[in-house]
């Protein structure tokens, strides 16, 4: 009876000691840089998320932008044009360095550039590998300037392929 006791005590005290091994090291663990690659907003009132590879940042000659995809289809989409020498700040978008665009489920496409835009993209971090920061903006469409599109509450975290 007494070594059906120790064992069973010892096997409790094992997975006790396991339990609190796994609690201590599990905020050691590094996480993916990818995990918390974001780019969000909303258009008219309706949340628009992408993350991981469908939320990031290229750079182009002279430029860099920042893209969220909605989906592996591609047909919704949202990208932010700045310079390739951009520094953290403000800047209004639609005055030709600075521009944004909209690409709705049916592939219209709206920009700053068309109509009486407006809109802001904040640099917040920036640097060879990654951008951060929030925009919120108002497009139109590039047939008849009439349609707009309004997105608010934008965010981005990418990293630059």
């Amino acid at each position: 009876m007494k070594n059906l006791f120790a064992s069973h005590l010892l096997k409790n005290l094992t997975a006790l000691a396991a339990v609190l091994f796994l609690l201590v090291s599990a905020p050691a663990c590094k996480k993916d840089k990818n995990d918390d690659t974001y780019f969000r907003f909303k258009v008219n009132g309706a949340q628009f998320e992408a993350t991981g590879l469908l939320a990031y940042g290229v750079n182009f000659s002279g430029e860099r932008s920042f893209y969220g995809v909605k989906d592996q289809s591609g047909t919704e989409s949202c990208y932010i044009n700045v310079p390739s020498d951009v520094t953290p700040g403000t800047y209004t978008l639609g005055d030709g360095a600075y521009d944004a665009y909209y690409i709705d489920n049916t592939n219209k496409a709206f920009s700053t550039n068309w109509g009486d835009s407006e809109g802001t993209v904040t640099i917040e971090e920036i640097n060879a590998d990654r951008a951060k920061g929030t925009f919120q903006f108002v497009a139109y469409d590039s047939d008849t300037e009439t349609i707009k599109k309004t997105i608010t509450e934008g965010e981005f975290n990418v990293l630059f392929r």
